[in-house]
C-alpha cells in the first residue's frame, strides 16, 4: 500500500494547501441620491429688540458611484470596525511571537538525517493501515512518533511546558469602498425660502429688523461625486457609510442680507451625516432638532435664542447607473 504524494507533502511539511475561494462578482456603478427638507421656526428678544423667523430649505443631489472589486474586514469610516481591526491587528501579533517561540523550541537541532527520515516513513506507513485512510488520523500518529521533528496542529500540545498556540479567526470581509471619479455626472438643486422679521427700538420709537434668505439653484454639476471620495457598504448587514453630507457650494448670489452661499446650514448638514452612518441602503428618516446657531434671523450677543427644525433625509444607494442615462430629478 503506497502513500499519496499529497498526503507526504502535507504529513512531511506540516502544511496544508490553501483552496482559494471564488469571489463575490462585484456590483456595477449605482447612483447615490439624497434629498434633505428642512421647515422650522426661531428667534431672539433682549428687552428692547426681537427677531423672528421662519426656515423652509430643501436639497438635493443626485451622483454616481463605482464599487471597488474586493471586499475588506475593515470599514475606515466606523470607529467602531477600526477599533477591531487594531485589536485583531496586536492578537495576530501576538500569536505570531508565540509560534516563532513554539517552532524554535520544537525545531531539531539538525536535519534529519536519513534514518530519521526512514523512522518517519515507516511511521507514515504504520498510521496509514492503522487509521485506514483517514490523514487527520495519520497526520496526529506521525506527530507523535516524532514531535521534534514537524510543527504540531494549532492547539495541540506535544510537549510540557512549550506555549500552545491556537488559530486566530481573522476578521470577516464584509465591507466594500465606492469611490468618486473623475468625470462622473452628478445633479444638484438648493432652495432656501428663509424669512426674519424683527424690530428693534431708537429713541423711543420701533424700527423693523427684517432678513431674508431667498434663492433656488438647479445644475448639471460634473464630478460632483469626488465630494464622496470614498463611501463603504457592509454588504453582510446591507449598511451605508458616507464620509459626510457633503453639498456642492454654487456661486455667491445677492440676497438681502448681502452675498449669501447656496450651503446646507452647519446644524442640518451635521445632523445629516450622523444619520448616514450605518443607514440601511435605503430609506427615509425625520427628525426635530433643537438649533444652538442662527439659521436666518441674524445673532446679537446676549439674546436670548431658540430654535427648531424638523428635518427630513430620504436616500439611496441602490439604483443601477447605466452609462449615458440622465440621473433622476427629485
Amino acid at each position: 500500500m503506497q502513500v499519496s504524494k499529497f498526503l507526504l507533502a502535507v504529513l512531511l511539511c506540516g502544511t496544508a494547501l490553501a483552496v482559494p475561494v471564488q469571489a463575490k462578482q462585484p456590483p456595477g456603478k449605482r447612483i447615490l441620491k439624497i434629498d434633505v427638507r428642512v421647515e422650522g421656526t426661531e428667534g431672539w428678544q433682549t428687552k428692547v429688540s426681537s427677531e423672528k423667523g421662519t426656515i423652509s430649505e430643501h436639497f438635493y443631489l443626485a451622483t454616481v458611484l463605482e464599487p471597488s472589486d474586493s471586499l475588506d474586514a475593515m470599514n475606515p469610516l466606523d470607529p467602531d470596525s477600526m477599533r477591531k481591526a487594531q485589536e485583531t491587528s496586536a492578537r495576530q501579533i501576538a500569536n505570531v511571537q508565540k509560534i516563532q517561540e513554539r517552532n524554535r523550541a520544537l525545531a531539531p537541532a539538525a536535519p534529519p538525517n536519513p534514518a530519521m527520515q526512514q523512522q518517519v516513513n515507516q511511521a507514515i506507513m504504520q498510521a496509514y493501515a492503522r487509521c485506514k485512510g483517514d490523514e487527520a488520523c495519520i497526520k496526529a500518529a506521525v506527530m507523535q512518533s516524532n514531535p521534534g521533528l514537524m510543527t504540531p496542529p494549532p492547539g495541540a500540545t506535544m510537549r510540557p511546558g512549550i506555549p500552545d498556540t491556537a488559530t486566530t479567526q481573522e476578521d470577516k470581509a464584509v465591507y466594500r469602498q465606492w469611490f468618486g471619479l473623475e468625470g462622473c455626472p452628478g445633479k444638484f438643486r438648493a432652495t432656501r425660502n428663509d424669512i426674519g422679521r424683527g424690530s428693534v427700538s431708537d429713541v423711543g420709537a420701533s424700527k423693523p429688523w427684517n432678513h431674508e434668505v431667498r434663492f433656488d439653484i438647479a445644475q448639471d454639476k460634473p464630478s460632483l461625486c469626488l465630494s464622496y471620495p470614498m463611501s463603504v457598504v457592509d454588504e453582510e448587514a446591507g449598511r451605508l457609510f458616507l464620509p459626510g453630507f457633503l453639498f456642492p457650494e454654487a456661486a455667491a448670489l445677492q440676497a438681502n442680507a448681502g452675498n449669501v452661499k447656496a450651503t446646507v446650514p452647519g446644524e442640518i448638514a451635521a445632523w445629516v451625516s450622523r444619520t448616514l452612518k450605518g443607514a440601511p441602503l435605503s430609506g427615509t428618516k425625520a427628525e426635530t432638532i433643537s438649533l444652538q446657531q442662527p439659521i436666518v434671523v441674524l445673532p446679537l450677543a446676549n439674546a436670548a435664542y431658540s430654535g427648531k427644525a424638523k428635518v427630513t433625509v430620504t436616500w439611496s444607494l441602490t439604483e443601477t447607473y447605466k452609462a449615458g442615462t440622465a440621473l433622476p430629478d427629485m
